[in-house]
């Protein structure tokens, strides 16, 4: 195991200790990279989209078609992480999956969680208030009609296991990541947050999913480590897919 000290001539011609600071490497994607993976992204999106349009006019079991769609997709970005980590030689730690302590982050996590909330619950007074509607219908109501263990545990593998890590290491492991190199984190998390609640199509809700998107930006950069982001992600999926369950069961 190399030291960190090395040692120098002084002024006197006698050797002294000089500290050498180690130097990590930012591994990050240049700008085409950059703009296949986000093009990869919308063509998943787009073909899966497609697919379940077609299938839905000739097959009538909508929530068997959007099971299939929610996991698909999420293969999907899977196969386009080991695609490009292969193709760069990057480790698993090269895109944010570093060991931190997450049981000090808890209280700073559930502090987040409940701000989040927060603005959640601002956002639909708001939207009431102005007497924008909701949709009638959207993926969590058709995933959980008719509650069963079957789909609770479906829907909790989905949303609260497989969507917040593969989820976390595209949007935050490679894309901010990427982007916080060029514009800084700021900039990085805006532009990051924007394109991850702009593509769940749902425009009503792009609001609350874009401030998620900044706290999980935010936790990313805080502690240069998925985990914190991923125990968020799953923490919010995991209520939300509960409280739906309740409510339409």
């Amino acid at each position: 195991m190399l030291s960190p000290r090395i040692w120098r001539k002084g002024v006197l011609g006698m050797d002294e200790p000089e500290t050498v600071v180690p130097v990590v490497r930012v591994r990050r994607l240049g700008w085409r990279d950059l703009g296949i993976v986000i093009l990869g992204i919308i063509v998943i999106y787009a073909v899966l989209g497609g697919l379940t349009f077609w299938l839905s006019a000739r097959w009538k079991n909508e929530q068997v078609l959007v099971y299939a769609n929610g996991f698909a997709t999420q293969a999907s970005f899977l196969g386009l992480i080991c695609f490009l980590k292969r193709v760069r030689h990057w480790t698993w730690a090269d895109l944010g999956w570093r060991r931190v302590a997450v049981k000090p982050l808890l209280g700073r996590i559930v502090g987040l969680y409940i701000f989040a909330w927060v603005i959640n619950v601002a956002y639909a007074v708001v939207i009431y208030k102005y007497g924008i509607s909701l949709p009638k219908k959207d993926v969590y109501t058709v995933l959980l009609t008719h509650v069963s263990a079957l789909t609770l545990l479906l829907n909790v593998l989905l949303a609260a296991v497989l969507a917040p890590m593969i989820e976390e290491t595209l949007f935050r492991g490679i894309i901010f990541s990427s982007l916080k190199s060029y514009f800084g984190p700021g900039t990085a998390a805006v532009l990051s947050a924007a394109l991850f609640s702009g593509l769940h199509l749902q425009l009503v809700g792009f609001i609350p999913r874009f401030v998620l998107g900044l706290m999980l930006a935010y936790l990313y950069s805080k502690n240069r480590s998925l985990y914190p982001s991923m125990v968020f992600h799953s923490l919010n999926n995991l209520v939300a897919t509960l409280l739906m369950a309740g409510i339409t069961g």
